[in-house]
């Protein structure tokens, strides 16, 4: 009968210490500011008034940096929640966790695919074959996130 109910414990912890591996390698302070400059250049190169490119690196940008930042709350929600996952007591501490995730995996995938569409639509309305791919990829990405929830 133990043996039964530590598979899943052993299973979520797996997942825990995964998830809290890759979110440490994901805080690349160096790697954001590579990308902030990218999206700059990138919207820039298209043909659109000053206003709608200027918003498009806001937007682009508040994304990135609100992704690093919940690398950040996501790595520390995760460590929190290792406590509860050994000691099979005090599972309140797992809402923290699971809210960060839903936020980070579903929400903002979901303004990442509107984002997505909006550039493509008025940044670069010749790439709508990309964006095909682009939304097959984010569907596939959050029904995973969801699924894992």
């Amino acid at each position: 009968m133990p043996e039964e109910a530590t598979y899943p414990k052993i299973k979520i912890l797996f997942v825990n210490i995964i998830a809290i591996l890759y979110k440490a390698t994901a805080l690349n302070v160096s790697r954001l500011h590579l990308d902030m400059r990218e999206v700059k250049q990138l919207v820039h190169m298209s043909k659109q008034e000053i206003w709608m490119r200027q918003m498009f690196i806001f937007l682009i940008s508040g994304l990135l940096l609100i992704r690093f930042l919940l690398c950040f709350v996501g790595l520390v929600t995760n460590i929190v929640a290792i406590y509860p996952i050994l000691t099979n007591s005090q599972p309140e501490l797992l809402m923290p966790s699971i809210f960060v995730q839903l936020f980070d995996n579903v929400i903002l995938n979901i303004y990442e695919i509107v984002l997505g569409y909006a550039a493509v639509r008025f940044l670069q309305p010749e790439g709508l074959a990309v964006f095909a791919i682009f939304l097959t990829k984010m569907f596939i990405k959050t029904s995973c996130c969801i699924s894992v929830l």
